[in-house]
């Protein structure tokens, strides 16, 4: 009987450490939010809101009745509309248990990668470990996110992309899960060129057999993804989600430098060491490349670590939010970088080092350590930023339903929790699921805040809930015609997007006197 073989031991202990693991961090989470669990943006719940609305028919819809490509992960919102199909009441523990799920099926993906990858089983037991003590993944794993998801399948694709390399036979397998992929995370588009490419080159003497394979491949990929931007065309005129638009506008000429620095500096801060192994990992690649050397096995997973935050600096250059786009990236950094370390030392135990063994067993051991620190560290910003979206926008969302029950309509700038709990429509201030406002924002100032008002006042919206910071204009041009009703402050702000959140009672005379002649 095949029980218990050194691959078996490896991932009962991945289960039984990531199952400690969450436990913790949920600890943490329920203590420093006073007794409560949550989700960490107010992102989850815009989900939620889409999901909900998905389970009663009203497809791809944050107001009944206004279909709009407000998510850049489709499958995500049908995945989150099982509970809603029972209860509302679901939904919070099934998105976390779900995000939890995929991140442990992930790590266990990625030890068997790792073992076909040719890493010894103590080196593939150690990229899963490092990447289970990732702090910002361990977050994604209780955030109700599609990160982990997403991480899921690319390790998938990989794994599937490293079978056909090394029998020389494309599978259709691997353009199904792009395709389900791209329904997960747009990043996906460029993963699928690169993974195209790449197969050509790598099979370019076996293309023969291989081609018509490839193109049913590519067929099928193109097939799961295209309804989606179908949709968005239909209601935007534009193939994207309203979030390129909203987050991002349109591509630049030059990388944002901001960007590719405040991104490098959040990996440094995950694991400094295999950041640094990394980049030796980096340079070892570009000389394999000079010398026609390539490791085939890596040449994907190094694209694609190199030309994700690239591409992304040109046309996403977003860190915000612990820099969760790219957050997909450390399991194959951590590949990456032990690669290189196993390459130093396998040369340290060739050149017959006397205390090679120690060398070896103390570079893990580090390793380790400084990754476990990353993941102790963000049990604590998983806490407080549930924290605050629960103390600020949610209960906010519970002072409306208190004080302005017979109110139909509201505008704000963070929509998530306070749209799902208070059941209202919304005009969503910066455009995401509103994108007439991209149009005003297009506008001058004072041309694009008389329109934005006109729309509010024609939506029936009384109330506006925003943090004026990012109004800037209109609080200095119109503040006098606002009553302040309620704010919410927070003791210490994680992730919102201001200390302070305020409702304004808007008073209509003022704001447009022309209504009143």
């Amino acid at each position: 009987m095949r029980l218990f073989k050194n691959t078996d031991k490896h991932i009962l202990t991945i289960i039984i450490l990531y199952v400690c693991i969450q436990a913790a961090y949920l600890i943490t989470e329920y203590t420093i939010s006073g007794g409560s669990f949550g989700a960490p943006l107010d992102d989850v719940w815009i989900h939620f809101r889409f999901a909900e609305n998905f389970a009663h028919g009203f497809f791809y819809q944050y107001n009944p009745g206004e279909p709009t490509p407000g998510t850049t992960s489709p499958l995500w919102v049908i995945i989150l509309a099982v509970p809603f199909l029972f209860s509302q009441n679901l939904i919070l523990p099934y998105a976390l248990f779900v995000s939890s799920f995929f991140f442990l099926l992930a790590l266990i993906q990625l030890y068997k990668l790792c073992v076909r990858l040719g890493f010894d089983g103590i080196y593939s037991l150690l990229i899963t470990l490092i990447t289970m003590a990732a702090g910002r993944l361990l977050w994604s794993s209780l955030s109700g996110m599609e990160i982990t998801l997403f991480v899921l399948l690319s390790v998938l694709i990989f794994s599937s992309h490293l079978k056909e390399i090394t029998a020389g036979k494309v599978s259709l397998a691997t353009g199904l899960l792009l395709g389900i992929a791209a329904n997960t995370r747009p990043e996906t588009y460029l993963l699928a060129g690169l993974y195209y490419l790449t197969t050509l080159f790598l099979l370019r003497n076996k293309l023969k057999g291989n081609f018509p394979k490839l193109v049913l491949s590519g067929v099928i990929f193109i097939l799961l993804l295209l309804p989606y931007p179908v949709f968005s065309f239909m209601h935007t005129g534009g193939f994207l989600p309203n979030t390129y638009e909203g987050q991002v506008g349109s591509a630049k000429y030059l990388p944002n430098f901001t960007f590719v620095i405040e991104s490098a500096k959040i990996f440094i801060k995950d694991n400094f060491i295999i950041f640094l192994l990394w980049g030796i990992s980096a340079v070892y690649f570009v000389y394999t490349i000079i010398k026609k050397k390539i490791d085939n096995s890596f040449l994907l997973i190094n694209l694609w670590i190199f030309l994700l935050p690239l591409v992304s600096s040109f046309i996403a250059p977003n860190w915000r939010h612990h820099g969760r786009y790219l957050i997909p990236l450390i399991p194959f950094i951590n590949i990456s970088a032990i690669y290189i370390l196993r390459k130093l030392h396998g040369y340290y135990e060739a050149k017959g080092y006397k205390r090679y063994t120690l060398f070896r067993k103390a570079t893990i051991a580090v390793i380790l350590v400084v990754s476990i620190n990353s993941g102790v560290l963000f049990a604590g910003v998983l806490g407080w930023n549930v924290e605050n979206i629960n103390n600020q926008q949610g209960r906010i969302a519970e002072w409306l339903n208190k004080n302005l029950p017979g109110e139909t309509a509201f505008g704000m700038n963070d929509i998530g929790i306070i749209t799902f709990k208070t059941k209202k429509y919304v005009v969503d201030m910066a455009g995401l699921v509103t994108p007439e406002v991209f149009g005003f924002q297009k506008m001058s100032y004072e041309e694009g805040s008389k329109a934005l008002f006109k729309f509010l006042k024609a939506k029936g919206v009384n109330y506006i809930i925003i943090y004026p910071d990012w109004f800037e204009y209109i609080m200095a041009n119109y503040s006098g015609a606002f009553t302040q009703v309620h704010s919410q402050k927070l003791e210490k702000n994680t992730i919102c997007g201001g200390i302070e959140m305020f409702v304004y009672k808007i008073n209509w005379d003022k704001v447009l006197p022309e209504n009143n002649k």
